[in-house]
């Protein structure tokens, strides 16, 4: 059937979930893994201000990116996060879904994308460069990586897209 990149769907919240699980036993630091309930991500469907994507290949979601709109005075921007399934990395997935997501959101007068990266994830490092974002600063020492035995700093970059 091969990869679709689309909306998130309500049928599609169980297997977002089920995704969201194994990237926490994975002991992956994104802010998906303290999702908790079907809740929330319906909430986000919900949410004119919340805008999810995900890659498909028929029941299956291999990756999701949300992009979240600032309020008020910052309805210009959003922040985005995004994940892949472990099984999926490494097949230009995140760069493919961030394409499509880039697109979309424009058509909806969004003008400005900043993404947060741990410094120690160099493959998410590598996509969001490659999809033409720019480096706008960091948070040093953002929080102990006790596998590394040392600090991981929060590195910062946005992509204009007017």
């Amino acid at each position: 059937m091969g990869i679709r990149f689309r909306e998130l769907k309500e049928n599609d919240i169980p297997k977002v979930i089920s995704m969201f699980s194994n990237l926490s036993k994975e002991m992956v630091k994104v802010s998906f893994t303290e999702i908790a309930s079907m809740e929330e991500i319906r909430g986000w469907i919900k949410k004119p201000d919340t805008f999810v994507y995900v890659a498909a290949d028929g029941d299956v979601i291999s990756a999701v990116l949300r992009a979240k709109r600032g309020k008020g005075d910052k309805r210009h921007s959003c922040n985005l996060t995004l994940a892949v399934d472990y099984n999926f990395r490494g097949n230009s997935i995140a760069k493919e879904l961030m394409e499509y997501a880039i697109e979309n959101l424009k058509d909806k007068g969004i003008q400005i994308l900043r993404a947060h990266v741990y410094s120690n994830n160099k493959p998410s490092i590598n996509t969001i460069l490659s999809c033409g974002f720019t480096f706008a600063g960091n948070v040093h020492m953002h929080h102990y990586d006790e596998k590394m035995k040392g600090y991981i700093d929060d590195l910062i970059f946005h992509k204009i897209l007017r």
